[in-house]
Formats: structure tokens, C-alpha cells, sequence
């Protein structure tokens, strides 16, 4: 990773309901514990009004690096839902007014917070220069505007942003090699990982980054890079040997 990053965002992302499909299964509505870096920039395209299709290059792996860390402590739930779809046939109703209003029936795994809590991540933007997008998304987060609407993965589980704090080159420490991480971490960069501690450690492929697809005069979209994501359950602090990590404050950073 290079590791010139100059300019750092930080803020807290919570809500009360949250789903992340997992990319590699279309059979079931399976949810990421944390959101993929995927979802994050099309989270911060839709604060800067981006249209779907035209973030991908701007928010790349190669010119934004991002992070997300549970907070210590914070017990994120999962728990399996069924919700009644429009069925596909609803369409010949409303478009010819003939046929029946049907429903159709899914699985989904939603992501909850403690009993009467809120899910809350805290998520890190880096960048190597103060390019365009990271001045307007700085302006956009200070300024409390959230461009269309921010959401825990899908369009129903609303969620706000708070507690946004800038860091400057001079407040950003290069770590090549850390004894401890507090965020999630790229499974290349733990040289070892001590597993003597009462820790409770996921690790799943995440999609980094899109790449624009046209299929028969359909626009759509296909993961390009994928990696092995591991991260504590809980955001209880990793310890061991960590390449490419970042201190800002008491935190160790480390970046998709």
C-alpha cells in the first residue's frame, strides 16, 4: 500500500437496522458484519449526488483508502427476517391492469444493535492529496449535508453520520510494521496474530472495488478486486505484527 496518505476523515456511522449482501451468494440474503468497502464509496457518491455509474475510478483503491472499526465493546446481532417483495408479476398490473397484486416472499439476514441500541461503526478516509473529492466531502460532512441520503446498506435502514473530526499530515503517523490494530485489516498485511486473548476474530471476502459492465445494452456493475478481510466481532484491539497501519490519535488504522 503506498503510504503517503496525507489527509484523513473520520465520523461515526450508526443506525438502527443495517443489511450488507455478501456478493459471492444470490440464493440467500446472507449480511457482511461490517460494510465493504464497496458500500462505503457509494455511500459517500450519494453524499456528493455522484451518479451510480460515474464514482468507481474517483473513489478507487488507488485514489481513496477507507477503514471501519466497531466500537469496543458494541455487540452487533444477527437475525434472519422475511419480507413480502412486489412480485415480478406486479408489473403486468399496474402496466395492462390485468393479473392479481402478488406478493413474494425472502429470507434476509438483518444486522441490529444491542436490545434497544444502535449499530455504530466508525469509518476512516484517507487520501494522498487534498483532491476534489476529499474537499467536497470534507465541506459535505462538516456541513451536515448528506447529499441524497445515507443508508446501512439498503435504501430502508436509514442511517446518520456524527462526530466528524479532520486529521492533517502532521497528525498522521506511517507505521510499517504494528504491534496492534484497532480497525479491520487486510488479511495480507498480519505478518502473525497472537490468539492467546479472548478474542473473536470473522474473516470474509469483501469486494474493494466495481468496475462498470454493458451486457446486451444493460449498464450494470461486477467486482473487480476481492480480498480476505479479518476483523474482531466485538472491536476489541488485534495484536501481533500488522504491515501498512496508520496512527491517528490512540487509534492504529488499517486501510482496504
Amino acid at each position: 500500500m503506498d503510504n503517503r496518505i496525507e489527509r484523513i476523515i473520520s465520523f461515526k456511522l450508526s443506525g438502527k437496522f443495517g443489511h450488507y449482501s455478501k456478493f459471492y451468494t444470490n440464493s440467500s440474503s446472507l449480511s457482511y458484519l461490517i460494510p465493504p468497502r464497496t458500500a462505503i464509496i457509494g455511500m459517500l457518491a450519494s453524499i456528493l449526488k455522484i451518479p451510480r455509474d460515474e464514482y468507481y475510478d474517483k473513489m478507487s483503491e488507488e485514489n481513496l483508502s477507507i477503514s471501519v472499526q466497531i466500537p469496543q465493546g458494541l455487540v452487533i446481532r444477527k437475525q434472519t427476517h422475511s419480507l413480502n417483495n412486489l412480485h415480478s408479476k406486479y408489473y403486468k398490473l399496474i402496466t395492462t391492469g390485468k393479473g392479481k397484486f402478488q406478493h413474494s416472499q425472502c429470507k434476509i439476514e438483518l444486522l441490529m444493535g444491542p436490545p434497544g441500541g444502535m449499530i455504530e461503526y466508525n469509518i476512516y478516509i484517507g487520501s494522498k492529496s487534498e483532491s476534489d473529492v476529499m474537499c467536497e466531502l470534507e465541506k459535505a460532512l462538516l456541513d451536515g449535508n448528506c447529499g441524497y441520503g445515507i443508508y446501512l446498506g439498503q435504501r430502508q435502514f436509514k442511517a446518520e453520520i456524527s462526530d466528524v473530526r479532520l486529521y492533517g499530515q502532521k497528525e498522521i503517523e506511517y507505521l510499517e510494521i504494528s504491534d496492534r490494530v484497532d480497525t479491520m485489516c487486510l488479511k495480507e498485511n498480519i505478518s502473525e496474530m497472537d490468539l492467546t486473548s479472548n478474542i473473536q476474530l470473522l474473516t470474509d471476502q469483501i469486494p474493494i472495488d466495481f468496475r462498470k459492465i454493458e451486457t446486451r445494452g444493460l449498464v450494470g456493475r461486477e467486482p473487480i478486486t476481492v480480498k480476505d478481510v479479518i476483523f474482531e466481532k466485538t472491536g476489541q484491539r488485534l495484536r501481533g505484527e500488522f504491515k501498512n497501519c496508520y496512527k491517528i490519535g490512540d487509534s492504529i488504522v488499517s486501510f482496504y
